[in-house]
């Protein structure tokens, strides 16, 4: 399926090259395009010189850069670059950082140091490219040479082992880092299965130093994270592309395991490919607040949509208590600690990386005897801050004794309720499922918009003799206990059409 009207609004590629201006522009591509019998040009993408004169005819023609692309290395695909790109310019603005004052960091530039000629061609961007491979130095220098952009661009080469250690210096602060990191691991034939499966749509390109590395790119953007650990904010915001969802996921995870939560990620679209961007950052949120920045686009489904059991809802947008689903599920699982309730977490698919589940086994309603006892507390505090005004000693002593009193009240009522049940009923009062989502409120945005997130909380009733009752009974206890304000509908379309219903009949 095509997704390329997702591709970024700015992106000049959108639009696709006009083939037959270009033929007629530059005999290079001349030489590899093709005209069908209606006279319309075209080129043949399983043809890799084909992909490198189109790509090095692009540049030229678009952003006066002159590169010529090694044979065998890879053909930076400049529609992807550039959703990438603009995505840096669009997280810059956001923190209010000018582009042509900006420092950037290219971690492993390649041959072409792709992103370092665009950005400093285009912004006027300072760019520093790393690179591991000495050929690939020695070609992106000629480049850069060739572009005359030595002033604005610096290539160091670094180890292997190291990715900022070498480049970030003590008494330097750098306002972006990002990274297109290989793909696959060095070790397995990951890459040889995929061709075989999926046949190319392009001729494929690049060698084995530029598509894979050693635990693939979890493993490399691993070490980029924890090595950002020990940077800090030396790196004003650090980011790298994703190559697979899954991979997404787990990232994600691991900075939130680091307790990294100012962070974003979007979706880059183009063509019929899609690729992800992580971007994450250690200033405090008042200085730069990723959560908010702009996202070209964030695509998920509920992954409770299809199933057909009674379900019901509590959605509330992002907050400062609740930023993400780990909080989310950090205040459930205490919650369920509290009420003696039993919560049990269920595995899902990996493509879900923004939603959680577990099962739910309540043996009673302890929610409800909360409640109560929340009630009773508040009324003895209130009774002790009457006494001040008046015999102080007296009333704390009375309130100290209707404590007692109520709390022994609400155990012998807790004990009463529980054997009534246990004596009336066989088996569990409710079982559950929760389905913990983080979603967008417009899933099919196509434009930069800032990222206007929900936390959900999906209650699907399984089974229990207390019924649906005994589900929003619970429901409410959250609500009450989440001390949720905003209301969103649940199925806003349902109230559309009721009101319209209504509105005929008046």
């Amino acid at each position: 399926m095509s997704v390329k009207q997702y591709i970024h609004p700015r992106n000049k590629y959108k639009r696709p090259p006009d083939y037959k201006q270009l033929a007629v522009l530059y005999p290079e591509f001349r030489e590899i395009a093709i005209m069908d019998f209606t006279g319309k040009v075209r080129i043949d993408f399983k043809e890799r010189r084909s992909l490198h004169v189109l790509t090095e005819t692009l540049l030229k023609h678009d952003f006066d850069l002159h590169v010529d692309i090694p044979a065998d290395n890879l053909n930076p695909a400049i529609s992807l670059r550039l959703n990438y790109i603009l995505w840096i310019e669009d997280l810059m603005t956001h923190s209010k950082l000018e582009m042509e004052k900006v420092t950037g960091i290219d971690i492993g530039t390649g041959a072409v140091c792709i992103y370092a000629l665009l950005l400093a061609k285009i912004y006027k961007c300072h760019m520093i490219g790393t690179e591991v491979d000495k050929g690939s130095i020695k070609h992106a220098q000629k480049c850069i040479k060739k572009n005359k952009l030595q002033d604005l661009i610096e290539i160091i080469t670094v180890n292997s082992d190291r990715i900022f250690k070498d480049i970030v210096q003590d008494n330097r602060v750098y306002d972006f880092s990002m990274c297109n990191p290989p793909f696959f691991e060095s070790e397995d034939n990951d890459f040889e299965k995929v061709e075989k499966v999926l046949p190319p749509r392009n001729a494929p390109t690049g060698n084995d130093s530029e598509l894979k590395t050693e635990g693939g790119e979890v493993c490399f953007v691993t070490k980029m994270i924890d090595e950002s650990v020990e940077m800090g904010d030396q790196v004003k915001i650090y980011s790298t592309m994703i190559g697979k969802k899954t991979d997404l996921a787990s990232l994600r995870r691991l900075l939130r395991s680091k307790n990294i939560k100012n962070m974003i990620w979007t979706e880059f679209c183009q063509g019929h490919t899609t690729r992800w961007g992580l971007a994450w950052s250690f200033l405090p949120q008042n200085i730069i607040n990723l959560t908010t920045a702009p996202v070209i686009r964030k695509h998920g489904k509920s992954i409770v949509g299809s199933l057909k059991n009674y379900k019901t809802s509590i959605t509330f947008p992002v907050n400062d208590k609740f930023s993400c689903i780990d909080d989310i599920i950090s205040f459930l699982k205490v919650t369920a600690k509290e009420l003696n309730i039993k919560l049990q977490d269920i595995p899902i698919s990996e493509n879900n990386f923004d939603s959680w589940a577990c099962q739910v086994t309540a043996r009673k309603r302890s929610w409800e005897h909360m409640r109560r006892k929340r009630r009773l507390a508040q009324q003895s505090a209130l009774k002790r801050v009457k006494g001040e005004n008046n015999k102080c000693i007296e009333a704390n002593t009375c309130a100290e004794e209707t404590s007692i009193e109520t709390g022994n009240s609400a155990k012998n009522s807790d004990e009463e309720s529980s054997d009534k049940e246990l004596r009336d009923k066989n088996g569990p009062l409710l079982v559950c499922k929760f389905w913990v989502e983080a979603e967008s409120r417009n899933n099919s945005q196509d434009i930069i918009t800032q990222p206007d997130e929900i936390l959900r909380i999906w209650m699907v009733f399984e089974n229990g003799y207390g019924g649906l009752d005994a589900l929003h009974s619970l429901r409410q206890y959250l609500i009450n206990k989440l001390e949720v304000k905003e209301k969103i509908l649940d199925n806003p379309s349902k109230t559309k059409r009721k009101k319209k219903r209504v509105s005929k009949e008046c």
